[in-house]
């Protein structure tokens, strides 16, 4: 069974210190876990999606070349909070002096394109929201994304994937009228069955979700006020 508290984002950064393989891995992890949150935070200080992508990869790259893994101390608090206190010292003293290649040296930590942060930034509705509203939403929202995706391996794994693909336009929302008959018959079950298995899967995410935010803090303790916050970020 997997652990109930995996490494902590507190802990990856903390063990970045082991040596360079180690920064680049870590590096690696938080890229995907906060490049979204990132991006939207600087799109809604007015950065325009060129130049926010530029500051979000020269971001990571001062991260990676400077002191940031020597300096967090999980008693400062939530890692997130921590990140974007960094980020505003980027943004503050770095911005003046950024250039894409001269910064990282063109350095790609992870596969992400201008075109996909842009699209969920849209998505995500994040020009409604104030620069920390954007932060603190997106992050929930790649949270959620990272546990689904967790869940979908899962059931792949399982050689479930057919019915997962049916039935997962039904986690976290009601069906309409009819629509457990329609996957019933895609799937060859009954409604009853299709109900069933919508439960359990729900169950799965919420635990996988709850698995996702214990990564985020450096105290199990904290998970319980943690879904509050996502909850409420989500709510915005």
């Amino acid at each position: 069974m997997e652990a109930v508290f995996a490494s902590t984002r507190w802990s990856v950064v903390l063990g970045a210190r082991a040596g360079e393989t180690a920064r680049r891995e870590a590096l690696e992890t938080l890229c995907r876990s906060y490049w979204m949150p990132v991006y939207g935070y600087l799109r809604r200080r007015g950065q325009s999606p060129h130049d926010a992508e530029d500051l979000t990869q020269g971001f990571f790259a001062s991260l990676f070349e400077g002191d940031f893994f020597q300096r967090p101390d999980p008693e400062k608090g939530r890692f997130r909070g921590y990140l974007v206190g960094a980020l505003k010292h980027f943004v503050g003293h770095h911005y003046e002096r950024l250039n894409a290649e001269k910064r990282g040296g063109g350095v790609q930590f992870i596969d992400w394109s201008a075109a996909e942060a842009e699209r969920l930034y849209t998505e995500y509705d994040l020009p409604k929201f104030d620069p920390a509203e954007a932060y603190e939403t997106t992050w929930a929202l790649t949270l959620l994304a990272r546990a689904l995706k967790r869940l979908e391996e899962e059931q792949r794994a399982a050689g479930r994937e057919k019915a997962f693909a049916v039935l997962k336009p039904y986690l976290g929302s009601s069906p309409g009228r009819g629509e457990y008959d329609v996957a019933a018959q895609k799937l060859g079950a009954t409604r009853t069955n299709i109900a069933l298995q919508v439960h359990r899967l729900s169950h799965r995410y919420g635990e996988l979700v709850r698995l996702e935010v214990a990564e985020t803090v450096a105290d199990p303790t904290e998970v319980p006020d943690e879904m509050k916050l996502l909850l409420k970020a989500l709510r915005r």
